[in-house]
């Protein structure tokens, strides 16, 4: 018999996908297929080629996040060459839609913001509920619920008043599933009935499988061979229509669902599929939900460490949602009891209780509540009933009492185990130990080298700089007092110039061995110069500008000089774009061109980029790259500091 906890915790499989794949997309008449030939058969306008850019970015995705980008950016790029705020607009939102896809969550906020901003501007209600919707999503899928909820209202509005029933069928999806992830049943139905209604008095399949994959969740509490039934249908529809991340869902709902009536060798066959085809998607969230549908089969299949492996790789993937992170610690903390691991199990066990004040904080709750009657106040057409608050204290209560008998049993078994542990606890202790003197060494290392990098750049120009100077001052004077042939006279010229390049050059090295401007100025100034002497390269500055430490300021530009000059050497890059965020207590740096790229994958790292990396990590940072061979690169530096 399954516990409390993972028996409500199958609402997050036919949940979680929801939020996602309902993007109020439009079906367009031509597939991403056909569009692709017209782009290489036939001269198009502009403004043809534009409204192209916009359905292939729309139409792949949900099966190809890497190509939907690369029209985007395509797109945007004509937009701005016409001139035209709207598609500007748009294709911002289309970038925001595919890095959430992928998880780049920061990245997708920046670019929806910007759309936002701009269709604000130019008063379109239409992107400005688009961009309402994918902003919902995005923090929807983060367990920002508050947020979620306020701008999928925003665009239920506009929908409304625009008649615009494909879109309106969509967005009620959406929040049914918000309500359903946060495990009010009652307020789920109601909005799921509600766009399956519209649904199907408009035709629109998408919307009628996003709808029975819902219901599957429902049917799990009763008719295990229902909710499969349903699961199938869905996965059929999301075939017909090509939606890849759709029907991997469905295949993973399929196997929770074997799962939960345990028919464990079934769940296993459909929770490997899924994986497959999610591995094949390229969406990192697909990839963290089989994950735990596997860590919850091993569990039950008693096989303790696979349990673990793939509760922590989801964990890795994905630790935003919360149900899923919820599902992930409990495992990870159960399977180290039973693998006789005490220390490891007392912090899940920690952090098993900080999941816990998150999801059940009060606060929290109220203030969907109060948005939720604002809206309907508004509307004066729907009578919706509280999301009552005393239900779920009773369960939190539940909750909390299953928890104290959970920590009980975990601290017999942890005392019962903890002479066997301490070795392995002072084990993990010597490696952290090597670990952190590496990372001291390599700090020297870089410490050394900034000095010595400072040393010479200042011998260089206040010692030979001044010299060549001097020499520069009194040979003038050589040539006026002394007699010279015609021909000596103009190799006293050309040998005069030289010396006037001998000084610039020598400059300008000195000044890229350590800039003047980052010494007295900082980041912004430094990086700002260095991007202004090089025609395709633009900068970007967001944040605070109090000066960081100084070690940190020179890796920072260093590697911004680094990455820079890989993709003006290398990637033949037209374009760069250099984007420092500064924060109270991280800084980001991320430098992307629209170069070749390279398939960071299967080629191996070059010694620039390697070196880049060792800095990094010198300073506890991490460092990201995306690229495929064709589509530019990007890299991502985020280093954090106490304040």
């Amino acid at each position: 018999m399954k516990t409390t906890y993972l028996t409500r915790s199958k609402s997050v499989f036919a949940a979680i996908y929801l939020s996602l794949l309902s993007l109020c997309m439009v079906t367009y008449a031509q597939n991403v297929d056909s569009l692709e030939k017209i782009l290489e058969s036939e001269d198009l306008k502009p403004s043809d080629l534009i409204v192209i850019y916009d359905d292939l970015s729309w139409g792949y995705m949900d099966s190809d996040a890497r190509k939907s980008t690369f029209y985007s950016y395509k797109g945007l790029d004509l937009a701005e060459k016409m001139e035209n705020d709207p598609m500007i607009a748009t294709f911002y939102r289309n970038l925001g839609v595919a890095y959430y896809m992928v998880n780049s969550y920061d990245t997708a906020a920046s670019y929806l913001d910007t759309g936002l901003e701009i269709a604000n501007a130019v008063e379109n209600e239409k992107l400005q509920a688009r961009i309402y919707v994918a902003l919902g999503n995005l923090y929807n899928q983060t367990s920002d619920y508050t947020k979620a909820l306020d701008y999928y209202m925003k665009s239920l509005r506009m929908f409304e008043s625009a008649g615009e029933e494909e879109r309106l069928a969509a967005i009620l999806h959406n929040i049914g599933a918000l309500y359903q992830r946060i495990r009010n049943t009652d307020e789920a139905v109601y909005y799921f009935t509600e766009s399956m209604r519209i649904a199907e008095k408009i035709g629109d399949r998408e919307s009628i499988a996003h709808t029975l994959m819902a219901m599957t969740n429902i049917y799990m509490d009763s008719d295990y061979a229902k909710a499969i039934e349903l699961a199938k249908e869905a996965a059929a529809i999301f075939k017909e229509h090509d939606n890849l991340y759709g029907e991997t869902m469905s295949i993973l709902t399929i196997a929770q669902s074997h799962y939960f009536a345990e028919n464990y060798n079934d769940a296993m066959v459909y929770a490997e599929r899924g994986m497959k085809m999610a591995n094949e998607s390229n969406f990192p969230k697909l990839t963290a939900e089989a994950n735990g549908v596997l860590s919850n089969i091993y569990y039950y299949l008693r096989n303790f460490k696979d349990s673990e492996y793939y509760a922590l790789s989801a964990l890795e993937i994905d630790s935003t949602d919360l149900n899923l992170t919820g599902n992930m610690i409990v495992n990870a903390l159960r399977a180290n009891i039973f693998l006789a691991k005490p220390e490891m199990a007392i912090s899940y066990l920690d952090k098993y209780r900080e999941w816990i004040d998150l999801y059940a904080n009060d606060a929290f709750q109220q203030s969907l509540s109060e948005m939720k009657v604002k809206y309907e106040t508004e509307k004066k057409q729907l009578q919706i009933n509280s999301l009552e608050k005393e239900r779920r204290l009773t369960i939190g209560l539940g909750v909390s009492l299953a928890i104290l008998l959970l920590v009980l049993l975990a601290y017999f078994i942890i005392r019962h185990r903890l002479a066997v542990a301490k070795r392995k606890v002072a084990e993990q202790h010597v490696g952290q130990l090597e670990k952190e003197k590496q990372l001291a060494t390599m700090q020297a290392i870089l410490d050394g080298e900034t000095a010595e990098r400072s040393r010479l750049a200042k011998d260089l120009h206040d010692g030979l700089g001044s010299m060549l100077s001097v020499v520069k001052l009194n040979l003038p004077d050589l040539n006026e007092h002394g007699v010279l042939a015609s021909e000596d006279r103009k190799r006293f010229h050309s040998a005069l110039g030289m010396l006037d390049q001998s000084i610039s050059e020598l400059r300008r090295v000195a000044h890229h061995m350590m800039p003047e401007s980052l010494v007295r100025y900082g980041l912004k100034v430094s990086l700002s110069d260095f991007c202004d002497a090089i025609p395709i390269a633009e900068f970007h500055y967001y944040g605070n500008e109090e000066r960081l430490d100084n070690k940190l300021e020179v890796l920072i530009y260093r590697c911004a000089h680094e990455l820079v000059n890989n993709a003006l050497k290398h990637a033949e890059a037209t374009q760069i774009n250099v984007q420092l965020v500064q924060e109270v207590d991280r800084v980001s740096l991320v430098v992307q061109d629209n170069g070749n790229g390279f398939d960071y994958i299967k080629q191996k790292e070059g010694m620039g980029l390697d070196n880049i990396r060792q800095r990094v990590e010198a300073h506890r940072g991490e460092m990201n790259i995306y690229s495929s061979a064709g589509k530019g690169t990007e890299v991502n530096i985020e280093l954090a500091f106490d304040t």
